[in-house]
């Protein structure tokens, strides 16, 4: 049975660079994987700019391509990615771009809520104002929840990604993680990883902290940027 993992999170949040350094992990093991740029907000911000880098790993680009556009009044999507559930069998991860309409975007989607093995995961930056206190996180979840409330519509998984940029430290880092944490004992859904830049691998030798996996991110965002 495939795995389809969808990414989501506020702007900046790092929701793109954890969907994408995911789909490299699995193109580098050999595997077979879609990643779909679904990002129906900011057209200018997507992963097009990358897309060859992206393809030479081995990685399923569905992607949009010939469109322009800033915010939502830009929003457009192809029929490739609307049916991109259809065209393969295999692994699949969904970079689902922030906005008003939230899960609710996933609607789209042809086929999605018959899909067994599915995971959200909401990416968190406690260095945004949006999520920068557990009270905001919980805001933020429902607000991100949409209106066209469905069973299979729900964050799975928490992932903590506090970060300032060039500017990171551990403390930041830990700081954020412990805010996200307050949120989930609260509200029930699991931390699932703690994701770092990669500059930060000797800060965490064992690969965790406090019981939790620490991914390493390298950064291909910055060159994504128009």
């Amino acid at each position: 049975m495939r795995t389809v993992k969808i990414y989501t999170g506020a702007y900046a949040s790092g929701k793109s660079e954890n969907a994408l350094n995911e789909a490299i992990k699995y193109a580098k093991q050999k595997k077979d994987i879609t990643l779909v740029d679904f990002d129906t907000v900011e057209p200018a911000y997507c992963l097009r700019p990358i897309a060859d880098k992206l393809k030479s790993y081995g990685i399923h680009l569905i992607n949009q391509s010939d469109y322009f556009g800033l915010g939502e009044a830009g929003s457009y999507v192809t029929n490739e990615q609307i049916n991109c559930l259809k065209t393969t069998d295999k692994d699949i991860i969904i970079d689902l771009g922030y906005g008003v309409t939230g899960l609710d975007t996933l609607d789209i989607i042809a086929d999605i809520a018959s899909e067994k093995n599915m995971e959200i995961y909401l990416v968190v930056n406690c260095a945004k104002f949006e999520t920068k206190d557990a009270h905001s996180i919980i805001e933020y979840i429902e607000f991100n929840s949409g209106q066209n409330q469905k069973p299979w519509k729900k964050i799975t998984g928490l992932i903590s990604n506090t970060h300032l940029g060039d500017q990171t430290t551990k403390e930041d880092i830990l700081k954020g993680y412990e805010t996200l944490k307050k949120a989930s004992q609260i509200i029930s859904i699991p931390i699932k990883s703690i994701s770092v830049d990669i500059k930060f691998k000797n800060e965490f030798p064992s690969l965790q902290f406090d019981s939790i996996p620490v991914n390493f991110l390298e950064r291909h965002m910055p060159e994504a940027l128009w």
